[in-house]
């Protein structure tokens, strides 16, 4: 039967939420080359400056065919779609068409030696091979979106009457695509407050000498609990003690269990608190020489500890042959994706006794 109270954590359970978002399917860096000649309005002696800008910048996707047989040709996204028009399919991105105008404010020194200027507008286009073509689930939602845009503009004045101008357009080509996925949201801090967030609380679980979920050392299941069921011995019963068959331990050596605490459960600022029960088991003729620490440790993405573990250390002295509820708290520091609990049983030179342990709790706290 179940050994107390909390056998099995039971959390709040978080949501999946289905979501459209904009996927980022690539960034392709490019530039296109605007060469031009200008005769301006009169003749000039020089090119003081020009101003350059960029404007209807725009790009469009150029698709291959069908994926699959059963589906039917893809516009561009900003093609005209009617109503009761078939549905594109997957397609692939083989190319992508820029195009925009390139206005330039020309400033110049007449043989007045006045400054004029005047405005020319330069329509450009160049067609952007991808290599390998980039596949897409739905060209309907395929977006292209211009990020470090950047002019630069060469001149020179071969004659009075014309100007030669070079200019070099740069940029990147954000490409996605919007998906529906499923994302999972964060169990809220309030719903964690009390909570118990341990499993195999009462050491009712195992196979032969191994507990479930808890990582042990020198530990044996199944010896007698508090509350008519089991507990876990720690560093004992020795070999001898119990009739043939059952888990044994060596009180001379360390032994220890730990759990790791779920990392979805873990919000930096809460409390922790890790309580269990202990008693103390002294065969015939033994001494009892021993400690017994419980820590609650956080540890960062690196896996270091990051707060030196909180830790509560009791002597043989603390513990006797009744059941006495142990307790150790610790908040969760900043950066702590994980964590762990533990019991350590440490004995001294002479020892013979051992401990025993049973429900076991990770309870969250404001």
């Amino acid at each position: 039967m179940p050994n107390g109270n909390h056998q099995n954590a039971t959390l709040p359970t978080a949501r999946c939420v289905l979501v459209k978002l904009p996927i980022v399917l690539a960034d392709v860096r490019d530039s296109v080359t605007v060469d031009n000649v200008t005769c301006p309005p009169e003749m000039a002696k020089k090119v003081d400056h020009i101003d350059v800008v960029v404007r209807d910048l725009e790009a469009d996707p150029v698709f291959s065919g069908p994926i699959m047989n059963n589906h039917v040709p893809c516009n561009s996204p900003k093609a005209t779609v009617h109503f009761g028009d078939p549905v594109c399919g997957p397609r692939e991105i083989r190319s992508i068409t820029v195009h925009g105008t390139l206005h330039k404010q020309i400033f110049y020194v007449n043989k007045d030696d006045d400054v004029r200027h005047f405005s020319e507008d330069i329509p450009f286009t160049k067609s952007i091979k991808l290599d390998p073509p980039l596949p897409v689930m739905n060209p309907g939602n395929v977006d292209i979106e211009f990020r470090d845009v950047d002019v630069d503009v060469d001149f020179e004045l071969p004659r009075p009457t014309r100007i030669q101008q070079v200019a070099t357009i740069t940029f990147t080509l954000k490409i996605t695509e919007d998906q529906q996925i499923f994302i999972q949201t964060c169990i809220p801090d309030q719903d964690l407050i009390g909570r118990q967030v341990l499993a195999n609380t009462g050491f009712e679980a195992f196979t032969g000498c191994i507990l479930a979920v808890w990582q042990q050392s020198n530990a044996a299941p199944g010896q007698p609990g508090r509350n008519g069921g089991f507990a876990v011995g720690l560093g004992g019963p020795p070999a001898g003690f119990l009739p043939p068959g059952g888990c044994t331990a060596n009180p001379t050596q360390p032994a220890s269990i730990s759990q790791t605490i779920p990392a979805d459960v873990i919000r930096p600022g809460l409390r922790y608190e890790f309580c269990f029960y202990i008693s103390e088991a002294i065969p015939p003729g033994a001494e009892a020489e021993y400690i017994v620490e419980a820590r609650v440790a956080f540890f960062d993405a690196a896996g270091n500890a990051i707060n030196s573990a909180a830790v509560q250390t009791f002597t043989e002295e603390q513990i006797n042959g009744t059941w006495v509820q142990k307790c150790v708290t610790s908040a969760a520091p900043e950066g702590a994706v994980s964590g762990l609990v533990s019991i350590v049983f440490t004995p001294e030179a002479g020892n013979g006794a051992y401990v025993l342990v049973d429900d076991a709790t990770l309870t969250i706290r404001a």
